[in-house]
């Protein structure tokens, strides 16, 4: 889609998440949802999470800090949401790096269908395998070269039939068919806590303008790694610190979104 289409649409349809996302990243998630120009609403009670997803257009899935109560609604508002199909982003946090985490992401996943998974290449690895040895984490160490990691969120997304965005210094996005290699942004990004998260969210809000899951991914990615390259350039112009070029990120996305900044700066 075209950039200035996808902007115009964001711009009218102002969509709203349901959040269900990492306590570490919660205000990290709003402030970037209502940079790029929709909004947040978050609650995990179970008593309460199928009404929220009614109100929303989009449901994020952010299995960050588990518990068994925070699982139950996110499978609560995960079904509610694919019975008013609306799309649903899955971020599973750490998948792998304990048998709770594994064994209650195989139990989600075979009763909530995702739009797209957005994870880092360890959650990935972890998702096709979830008896694997291989230590899930929040930071991934796994380094796989581009044409690698773009053949794994290829079987990953037809694994489970959806999107898959995999992080990375180049990210990787696949809906089984389709690849897409996204370069650029800047290492700064993983210092700062929530930025996946954060690119996740990012996800939920444009599949919530109507944009579909292939589409939507591509272009929350793009936007994710511009962000990062503008805010690189005016945190190095004022030889700023990671707290500077945090603040950059979210002006660069806010700028992107609104059409007040180009793409190519």
């Amino acid at each position: 889609m075209v950039r200035d289409v996808w902007i115009q649409q964001l711009q009218k349809t102002a969509p709203k998440v349901h959040c269900l996302t990492n306590p570490v990243s919660m205000r990290d998630v709003a402030n970037a949802l209502l940079a790029a120009g929709g909004s947040a609403i978050m609650g995990e009670d179970q008593l309460e999470v199928q009404e929220l997803t009614e109100l929303c257009q989009a449901t994020l899935l952010n299995t960050g800090v588990p518990n068994e109560d925070k699982l139950c609604a996110c499978m609560i508002a995960g079904i509610k949401a694919n019975e008013l199909e609306h799309p649903v982003v899955l971020d599973p946090v750490g998948v792998g790096v304990s048998q709770f985490r594994s064994r209650t992401m195989k139990i989600l996943l075979k009763k909530v269908e995702p739009s797209v998974i957005r994870c880092n290449q360890e959650e990935a690895c972890a998702l096709l395998n979830m008896e694997s040895t291989i230590p899930g984490g929040v930071e991934s160490s796994v380094e796989l070269n581009p044409e690698v990691q773009r053949k794994l969120a290829m079987v990953l997304a037809k694994t489970y039939s959806c999107t898959a965005l995999i992080s990375g210094e180049t990210d990787a996005v696949s809906d089984g068919e389709r690849s897409m290699l996204l370069g650029g942004g800047d290492a700064r990004i993983k210092r700062i806590t929530g930025s996946g998260c954060m690119l996740s969210a990012l996800c939920a809000l444009l599949c919530g303008t109507g944009l579909a899951p292939y589409e939507a991914a591509c272009a929350a990615g793009t936007i994710w790694k511009k962000s990062a390259e503008i805010a690189k350039t005016r945190t190095d112009k004022m030889q700023g610190g990671i707290g500077s070029f945090y603040v950059h990120l979210l002006d660069a996305l806010d700028g992107i979104c609104h059409g007040n900044l180009s793409m190519k700066c």
